[in-house]
C-alpha cells in the first residue's frame, strides 16, 4: 500500500513518522526528568522534616507541660511544602495512607511521574509515660502540579518545534516536486507524439538539467521523425520513379521491338523462300537478343540474381565489373574475403545494396580516380570499407548531399549496425560499416556518425 503512493506523499509520511518518534522519545525524557525531580524534592522535604523531628526526640521524654507546646511546633511541620504529619497517641487508630490528587492535573501525567510512596515513623516519650507517635508522609501533590505547568510549556514547545518542521519540510519538498507534474506532463506529450513539447527552464540546477535532457530528447526525435516521413516520401518518389521508368522501358523497348517481330514474322509468312525473309530470320534473332538484354537488366534491378546464385562476392565482382566498363578511367579495386559469405541471406543483400549505393554516390559526385572496396571479418562484425579519392566534402554538410547516404546508414542501422563517414573537402570520402554477424547483436546500441 505504501509503495503505490507517490513519492512526495511517502517522503511526507516518513519524514512526519520521524518527527512523531522524536517528540515521544522527548516526551519520554522529560517525563523521566520530571519523575526523577519530583522523587528528589519531596524526598528533600521529608529529611528535613524528619531531621527537625530527630532533634526533639534527642531532649529526651517530654515533661506535660511542654508536650503541648511541643506538639503545636510539630504540628507547624505539617505547613512544609510536600508533607504532611500526624500524630498519635499509641493505640489509636492510623490514619487513613495520603491519596490526595494533585488538582487541575490529568492522571495519565500523575500516575507518570508519581514517586513511590514515603513514610517516616518515630515514637516521643513523655515523663508520664505517655507515647506519641509521629508520621511523616510524602505528599509530591503540589510539586506534581507545578511539573505539570512546566511540562507543557516544554511539550509544548516540541509539539510547536514538530509542527513547524514539518510544515517547513512540506512547503520545501511542494516546491521541489512542483516541476515534476510539468516533467510527467511532457512525457505524456512524447508518449503521444506531440515531439515539439518542450520544457521550460527550471531554477534548480538537477530540474534544468532533466529538462535540458527532456528536450533535447524530443528534438533528437522530432528531427528523427521529419527524417523518417522525408526518407519516405523519397522512397515512396524512387519507387514510382522505377516504376515508371520500368513502364517506359516494356513500352519503350519491349513493345516496340515485339511490335517490329510481329511484322517481321508477317513478311516471311508471306515470302517464306526469299532472301528477305532470311533477312527477316536474322532481324528476329537480333531483336530476341535485345530483349534477353533488356530483362537480364531489369530483372538485375530488381534483384541480383547472381547474389542468390553465386553468393554475395561474386555479386560484387559483377557490380564492380559493370561499373569498370562504363568508366574505363576508373581504377575499382574489390576484396571481399569469403567469410562474408556466412552472413544471414537476408542481410546479404542490404551489404550488396549498401555497396550498389556507396559506388552511385561516389560516381555521382566526388569524381574519383580509385575506388577500394573491401569486406572482411572484424572480431564479431563485418567490417566494409569504401574509400574513394574524390572531392570530399564538409562533414557539417552532409546532410544536404541527399538520401543515399540516409539509406545506408537506416540499412546499417536496422541490421544492428552502425555507419560512419570520414571526409573533408579534397580529401575524398570513406564509408565504415560495421555490422554483426549474430542475429542477437540487433539489439546493440549503434551510434551513426557523419
Amino acid at each position: 500500500m505504501f509503495t503505490r503512493l507517490n513519492l512526495k506523499t511517502r517522503i511526507n509520511l516518513v519524514i512526519a513518522a520521524i518527527l512523531l518518534i522524536i517528540t515521544f522519545i522527548g516526551s519520554a525524557l522529560v517525563i523521566r526528568h520530571v519523575r526523577d525531580s519530583v522523587a528528589e524534592e519531596t524526598r528533600s522535604a521529608l529529611q528535613l522534616a524528619w531531621e527537625m523531628v530527630e532533634a526533639s526526640h534527642l531532649q529526651g521524654p517530654l515533661p506535660d507541660e511542654q508536650a503541648a507546646a511541643w506538639r503545636a511546633m510539630l504540628e507547624r511541620l505539617g505547613q512544609l511544602r510536600h508533607v504532611r504529619l500526624f500524630i498519635f497517641q499509641d493505640g489509636a487508630p492510623l490514619p487513613p495512607p495520603l491519596s490526595r490528587p494533585p488538582s487541575d492535573v490529568p492522571a495519565w501525567f500523575a500516575r507518570l511521574v508519581q514517586p513511590p510512596p514515603a513514610i517516616l515513623e518515630q515514637a516521643i516519650s513523655t515523663r508520664q509515660g505517655r507515647v506519641l507517635r509521629v508520621r511523616l508522609v510524602a505528599d509530591p501533590a503540589d510539586e506534581i502540579a507545578e511539573a505539570w505547568e512546566e511540562t507543557q510549556l516544554f511539550l509544548g514547545l516540541i509539539l510547536f518545534l514538530a509542527g513547524g518542521c514539518f510544515l517547513a519540510v512540506y512547503q520545501v519538498l511542494g516546491r521541489a516536486f512542483q516541476p515534476v507534474e510539468t516533467v510527467l506532463t511532457g512525457l505524456v506529450a512524447l508518449e503521444r507524439e506531440a515531439y515539439d513539447h518542450r520544457l521550460p527552464d527550471f531554477p534548480e540546477p538537477e530540474w534544468n538539467r532533466i529538462a535540458r535532457a527532456f528536450n533535447h530528447c524530443a528534438e533528437v526525435l522530432q528531427q528523427t521523425r521529419r527524417d523518417n516521413r522525408s526518407l519516405t516520401r523519397q522512397l515512396l518518389k524512387v519507387e514510382e520513379e522505377e516504376r515508371r521508368a520500368l513502364a517506359r522501358e516494356l513500352h519503350d523497348e519491349l513493345g516496340q521491338t515485339l511490335s517490329g517481330i510481329k511484322m517481321l514474322a508477317q513478311s516471311i509468312r508471306n515470302n517464306p523462300k526469299t532472301e528477305a525473309a532470311e533477312r527477316a530470320a536474322g532481324l528476329i534473332a537480333a531483336q530476341v537478343d535485345h530483349l534477353f538484354a533488356l530483362l537480364r537488366a531489369m530483372i538485375h534491378r530488381l534483384r541480383p540474381l547472381m547474389l542468390d546464385d553465386l553468393g554475395l562476392c561474386a555479386a560484387l565482382d559483377a557490380l564492380t565489373d559493370g561499373w569498370r566498363q562504363q568508366h574505363a578511367d576508373i581504377a575499382i579495386d574489390l576484396r571481399c574475403d569469403p567469410f562474408v559469405e556466412r552472413l544471414p541471406a537476408e542481410h546479404q543483400i542490404h551489404v550488396y545494396r549498401i555497396v550498389q549505393e556507396a559506388l552511385t554516390n561516389a560516381f555521382r559526385h566526388a569524381q574519383p580516380r580509385k575506388i577500394a572496396i573491401r569486406l572482411e571479418p572484424h572480431q564479431n562484425w563485418l567490417r566494409i570499407a569504401i574509400r574513394d579519392d574524390g572531392a570530399g566534402a564538409e562533414p557539417s554538410r552532409l546532410r544536404q548531399r541527399g538520401y543515399g547516404l540516409r539509406g545506408m546508414r537506416e540499412r546499417a542501422e536496422s541490421l544492428g549496425g552502425r555507419l560512419q563517414v570520414t571526409t573533408a573537402p579534397g580529401a575524398g570520402f570513406t564509408l565504415t560499416i560495421l555490422l554483426p554477424f549474430e542475429e542477437e547483436a540487433r539489439d546493440h546500441p549503434c551510434h551513426a556518425g557523419g
